[in-house]
């Protein structure tokens, strides 16, 4: 029988924690794998070179699946979406949540045999802040000052309480260190891409690589996390292929032993047919969306974005690409963080027509005769990598044509995709957000002015939302910062920031004739490939 499973997700994810505590490029792989402690080889197929080697900057999943694997965080994701221990024992709260005290395991060790401690933590928040690095940069912005007394205690102090801290700042930065990071210079252009200062304290290190083909990474002996006797996997091996259905092919021939990234729905019937493949179902913390950039005047027009909400069609898009297995959004919070998600808000309507009678309202007309609105031509940017959305992309394209909207589609490479979007050159962005761990970091990251660690894709800057989000920021009462939550929810739907799509079931191929034990975290950037996962893996 076809072995099918699946990983849970806990509905309303962060709710009590939040506001209380806080093309075959291998050869010889028919083999089946060494049962010995470290012999065995595990191949995980990617369409995605790393971009960014520099953990304390990097956003892209490719360098994420990498960088996670060899830098520790104080705390991981679970199965169940639970934050819990990983390089912190615990943390604790002081001063009604204004210190935040994290307490330190004491076995871990760097690949180089240097203690990882305190300073270490001290050193990687600090960096972060001084150079405003990655998404943590707004995680740590009320810190006031931090402290190392011993090897094992961090003292975060903060200028006021904010209920998201502990848990954001502990799953979200990765741990770097001190000794190698503080003699690189400057931190922000960094870029950590010389294998011998490849140093960590993960499950895995990097140890060499090769652009386009693969990226080798060794187990750690002194991973504490690691089974008694060791990492069965002793190699874990990223294989680069062009698009996904190569990589599909790669699976099937047994070139590699996993997909890293999701399955697209439409392959999903035909590898569930494979005797030695298993699909493993796992729930997602992110959500798929278009944004649309606020700098370009015509789009910085509100009902231009109403309009553009109303081309979608969420339901189908659901029934038909994902064949089911998504959850339709109305507002920017997800329905996974359950009583943050505001039940009062109704989703556009499916209603090119009356999209079309909205864009003329507002003075739109069509000069020349030829049926399209003038002036409303837009390119939809979207990631090639992530079959499903290069799929909507189209679908939405022709649906805009009944509203007189032209939108050209550019679904390129994935690196290059960040990029665009990040640097603003972009109209109108499809993608998937990976991770968000609780509604208020995503808020701030998403929509701030001040775009602390650089995902404000928008380029939005409108004082009026920051100012609410501000206020739910350091708001301590629990109903009060719902209600908070869900204004700002209101708020960003009604503006068409962006238009929200759906909630994804993923799931990931394997071979299961050749390894089983994989510990799934929610999303397609955790997935199966944490290194906590990867270290419980073992050979059939």
């Amino acid at each position: 029988m076809k072995r099918y499973r699946g990983t849970g997700i806990v509905a309303g994810i962060a709710a009590a924690a939040l506001l209380l505590a806080g093309c075959g490029l291998n050869e010889d792989q028919g083999e089946q794998p060494d049962t010995e402690a470290g012999a065995s080889t595990l191949r995980i197929g990617t369409t995605t070179d790393v971009a960014n080697f520099n953990p304390l900057g990097s956003l892209s999943k490719t360098d994420s699946w990498i960088l996670n694997a060899m830098y520790p965080q104080l705390l991981r994701i679970d199965g169940n979406a639970e934050k819990v221990p990983e390089l912190a024992e615990e943390y604790t709260l002081e001063d009604d949540g204004a210190t935040v005290i994290y307490t330190l395991r004491d076995d871990f060790e760097w690949s180089d045999g240097e203690p990882v401690t305190a300073s270490d933590v001290k050193f990687t928040a600090e960096a972060i802040m001084e150079n405003q690095l990655g998404n943590v940069a707004a995680k740590l912005t009320w810190v006031e000052s931090i402290e190392a007394p011993d090897d094992t205690t961090v003292i975060f102090h903060l200028t006021q309480p904010y209920a998201p801290f502990a848990e954001g700042v502990g799953f979200w930065m990765r741990v770097v260190p001190e000794h190698i990071f503080s003699e690189a210079g400057d931190l922000s252009t960094f870029a950590n891409d010389q294998a011998d200062g490849w140093v960590g304290a993960g499950a895995y290190v990097l140890d060499s690589m090769k652009r386009g083909q693969r990226y080798v990474l060794k187990a750690n002996e002194n991973y504490p996390y690691a089974p008694e006797g060791g990492a069965a996997v002793g190699t874990v091996e990223y294989v680069v292929y062009p698009d996904v259905n190569t990589m599909i092919l790669a699976l099937r021939n047994g070139d590699i032993d996993l997909m890293g990234t999701p399955v697209p729905a439409s392959a999903a019937a035909s590898l569930e047919s494979e005797a030695d493949i298993t699909m493993q179902e796992v729930g997602s913390l992110g959500f798929a969306h278009l944004t649309y950039n606020m700098q370009n005047a015509t789009l910085a027009e509100q009902p231009v974005r109403q309009a553009l909400s109303m081309v979608v069609d969420t339901e189908s898009i659901i029934s038909t690409i994902l064949q089911g297995d998504g959850q339709e959004m109305v507002g920017p919070i997800s329905p996974i963080f359950g009583e943050f998600d505001n039940p009062d808000l109704e989703a556009y309507p499916f209603d090119p027509a009356g999209a079309k009678a909205l864009l003329e309202d507002a003075g739109y007309t069509d000069a020349d005769g030829d049926g399209m609105l003038d002036g409303l031509s837009f390119e939809v940017l979207c990631d090639q990598s992530n079959a499903n959305l290069t799929r909507v992309a189209e679908v939405v394209r022709e649906d805009a044509v009944d509203a007189g909207i032209e939108l050209t589609v550019a679904c390129i490479e994935r690196n290059t995709f960040l990029s665009r979007t990040k640097d603003g050159q972009y109209d109108i962005d499809l993608s998937q957000w990976g991770v968000f761990d609780n509604p208020m970091d995503q808020l701030r990251s998403t929509y701030l002015s001040s775009n602390p660690g650089g995902i404000n894709y928008n380029l939005v800057q409108d004082p009026e939302l920051d100012a609410l989000i501000d206020d739910a920021a350091v708001t301590v009462d629990k109903d009060a910062f719902v209600e908070k939550i869900r204004a700002i929810d209101e708020y960003v739907h009604d503006q068409a920031l962006l238009t929200p799509l759906y909630v994804e079931t993923f799931r990931f191929a394997y071979r299961s004739d050749r390894f089983e034990g994989f510990d799934p975290s929610p999303s397609d950037l955790l997935g199966m490939v944490t290194g906590y996962s990867l270290a419980q893996v073992r050979p059939v």
